[in-house]
């Protein structure tokens, strides 16, 4: 269900049609029979192997009080208002754009090709310690789930922390045009997308596009990694905070620490923490401090918002079954935080037999494999001494010539790893799970959890 109340003449209005009926009300906005109610207007999105408009009759015998179709498109006949545009998905954004305007919250974009989910939640949270704030649920960052989590903020929040996510040029733009933010966040830029954004370079002026469609007067923050960030950050804004560990870092803290399960830091005399372990989640509540600070939220209110910070679904979470450890990170996979895992669980848990499932890093064109060649490595350098390798890491880690007491193993499927793995660890491993989303590891971690992750 969304927030959103629409008139006929508003929609009209913002998809540049002709005046529509007077006094018709939309209570909702869906585009989704699956979760329509009644009231609501459908938004029939269209792709290249899908027309949502094949579900208006469906959409009206659920209660749908009007639709917008595509030209073009073929539809039963209803009997409510039926508003046709070239893109249902712009008039999608188009909508979501108007509800931004006449809401008057204020709206931070993060973005970034690591950590932009957990710094978005961290953030909501150091924000929520004194305002109200909506936040974009899990990772609803393209143009379609952009718009909706849009739609569907709470009338009286006075802050909105979205995420804005890109996997080919112009996408940010794009985005940016639709929650016009006031206050920008960019956490890092690496090695994703690179099968529509080309290289690292391509990455970062596809993210920098954030800063050019943000409001100059609100704040500008990114992370201080890799160094090309801040430097071009600051060509684009002279403003940006940089937030980081390194001496040249606007917002540093004078002491940190970091254990398996928590990140510790101390700036201007206030202690903060955040329940989740490892320099990278260290480094992501530092750039959520340094933005909530920004927005004017009190040194007391980020440390109190952060510490009830949880990881959102299987990013990163530490999973205990007796006396294994897993480290579930599966719904993001690219050479930059594949490198943070690894690094977390092998300073985290030293002295732990370190064992990994792996799969995919997806969406990284030309350079995926030599991507997957390095990780492979890495993996090896960092000690861990048993492999299940999927997909694209089966025919990297063949490239290695591996240590003594090093086991790779390569199952066909994520149910043949379950399996495997049952009779493979002793128990007391730490076991990192990481892949692209589209892998669906978390098969895995359910095998030993029981489905009670």
């Amino acid at each position: 269900m969304m927030a959103a109340r629409f008139t006929a003449s508003e929609v009209c209005q913002v998809l540049g049609l002709p005046a529509g009926e007077p006094g018709r009300d939309f209570l909702s906005i869906s585009t989704d029979t699956r979760n329509l109610e009644p009231g609501a207007l459908f938004v029939a999105l269209r792709g290249d192997r899908f027309d949502g408009a094949e579900f208006i009759d469906l959409a009206e015998r659920l209660g749908a009080a009007g639709a917008v179709v595509s030209a073009g498109s073929d539809h039963a006949e209803v009997g409510f208002p039926v508003f046709t545009v070239p893109d249902t998905t712009a008039a999608l954004g188009d909508l979501a754009r108007h509800h931004r305007r006449r809401c008057g919250a204020r709206v931070v974009g993060v973005t970034g090709s690591s950590g932009k989910t957990t710094v978005k939640e961290m953030l909501a949270h150091a924000v929520g310690s004194e305002r109200r704030v909506h936040a974009t649920r899990g990772n609803l960052n393209n143009q379609v789930g952009l718009p909706l989590s849009i739609l569907a903020a709470e009338q009286d929040a006075e802050v909105w922390v979205l995420e804005l996510g890109t996997s080919e040029p112009g996408e940010i733009e794009r985005l940016t045009s639709i929650a016009e933010p006031d206050d920008a966040v960019i956490t890092t830029v690496g090695p994703a997308h690179l099968e529509g954004l080309g290289d690292v370079a391509g990455v970062l002026e596809e993210k920098l596009d954030l800063f050019r469609g943000a409001s100059d007067s609100g704040c500008a923050v990114v992370g201080e990694l890799p160094e090309e960030l801040p430097k071009r950050a600051r060509e684009v804004r002279g403003d940006v905070v940089t937030a980081g560990l390194g001496s040249g870092s606007d917002f540093r803290p004078s002491e940190w620490s970091v254990s398996p399960e928590q990140a510790c830091f101390t700036l201007a005399g206030v202690d903060y923490s955040v329940p989740v372990g490892g320099e990278h989640h260290l480094r992501d509540a530092l750039i959520a401090a340094a933005a909530a600070t920004g927005l004017g939220v009190s040194p007391a209110g980020v440390a109190r918002g952060l510490a009830e910070y949880r990881p959102v679904g299987l990013r990163g979470a530490l999973i205990q079954v007796d006396h294994l450890t897993v480290v579930a990170d599966c719904y993001n996979a690219n050479p930059e935080s594949f490198a943070a895992a690894i690094r977390y669980c092998s300073e985290a848990f030293a002295g732990r037999r370190l064992a990994a499932v792996v799969g995919s890093m997806l969406e990284l064109g030309e350079a995926e494999s030599a991507a997957h060649a390095e990780v492979a490595a890495d993996l090896v350098r960092a000690g861990f001494t048993f492999v299940l390798a999927l997909g694209a890491f089966q025919p990297a880690f063949r490239t290695l010539s591996l240590p003594e007491g090093v086991r790779v193993l390569n199952p066909a499927t994520v149910q043949d790893a379950a399996d495997v793995l049952a009779g493979e660890l002793k128990g007391d491993e730490v076991l990192l799970v990481k892949a692209s989303r589209g892998m669906r590891l978390e098969g895995v971690i359910d095998s030993l959890t029981g489905g009670d992750a």
